[in-house]
């Protein structure tokens, strides 16, 4: 009996040691608010014209809701799929750093992006998806939660209090956590971020931040882009340019800016099909399906 509530206590011993060290590598779910946030809302970059953030359109109770038929570049091949572009107004939890159920008063708004791109590869589908989060007073960055699944495996991140969490299943990369740079922004954010620069001046650069929706993270780097901007027939067009890579983003001209078009130089492109303001959490029964146009 001695012996069984010693090794019981070398286990519970053992247990709590394993606990305080996990414990020590985790971000600080209850501070998340706290100094990592802080220090990315103080450090963003120029981010032009707020008056599409500040404008009452968000105030409606209903969400921007736009489709975008794809061509995605993957594999050496250009795949169809379907893209996803949703903008709404929430009340945020700045504890948690999520939706609030009941407005708070340390509370604030933010504006969400939901990201969500389905495209089918050969026998299997990619389904993917990015949340990203602003205040929508200041602009700042707030969250970035994503993830990835195919049939190969799931990639998840997530960003809140200025520390990122990346999951990956691909070799060299699986667990880890790193502070997220200040003063960047996420690609997966810019068809949000960039609306700023459709009626205000565009800075000569932008800090852009690798896209986490893809799924693979071999390099967590921000890299330096040259902006520039131009009107063309569809709208604005907010061109970045880094080295190889080009992404080219045309926004309505008129607020709040949709997005119309968006181009890598890969040879992905998104191009609206359908945009509506609709509360789209209603619309879940059996034949509200048909809001979709038809497939590519």
């Amino acid at each position: 009996m001695k012996i069984f509530f010693k090794s019981l206590a070398a286990l519970l011993f053992l247990a709590l040691a394993v606990w305080a060290i996990r414990s020590d590598s985790l971000p600080d779910r209850a501070g998340a608010g706290g100094a990592g946030a802080a220090s990315l809302e103080g450090r963003m970059p120029p981010l032009g014209d707020p008056g599409w953030r500040t404008s009452p359109v968000w105030d409606d109770g209903r969400a921007e809701y736009c489709a975008y038929d794809v061509t995605w570049a993957r594999y050496g091949h250009h795949f169809p799929g379907r893209a996803l572009l949703v903008v709404v107004k929430e009340p945020w939890a700045p504890d948690l750093e999520v939706k609030a159920d009941n407005l708070r008063g340390d509370g604030f708004d933010v504006l969400k992006l939901n990201h969500i791109r389905d495209v089918p590869t050969g026998i299997y589908t990619y389904h993917q998806m990015a949340s990203i989060f602003a205040r929508r007073d200041t602009g700042a960055l707030r969250k970035i939660a994503a993830a990835s699944a195919e049939a190969c495996g799931v990639s998840t991140a997530e960003m809140t209090g200025g520390r990122l969490e990346t999951r990956s299943y691909f070799d060299g990369q699986g667990d880890r956590s790193m502070d997220y740079p200040p003063g960047t922004l996420p690609e997966d954010g810019l068809p949000l971020f960039l609306r700023g620069y459709v009626r205000g001046d565009v800075p000569a650069t932008l800090s852009i931040f690798p896209s986490l929706l893809h799924g693979a993270f071999p390099k967590l780097v921000p890299a330096a882009y040259r902006v520039e901007k131009r009107s063309v027939p569809e709208g604005v067009e907010i061109r970045l340019t880094s080295g190889r890579s080009v992404l080219t983003y045309t926004f309505d001209p008129q607020p709040p800016h949709r997005l119309v078009r968006f181009e890598r130089e890969d040879g992905t492109v998104y191009r609206v099909s359908k945009c509506e303001r609709i509360s789209y959490w209603e619309m879940h029964n059996p034949g509200d399906q048909a809001w979709w146009p038809m497939a590519p």
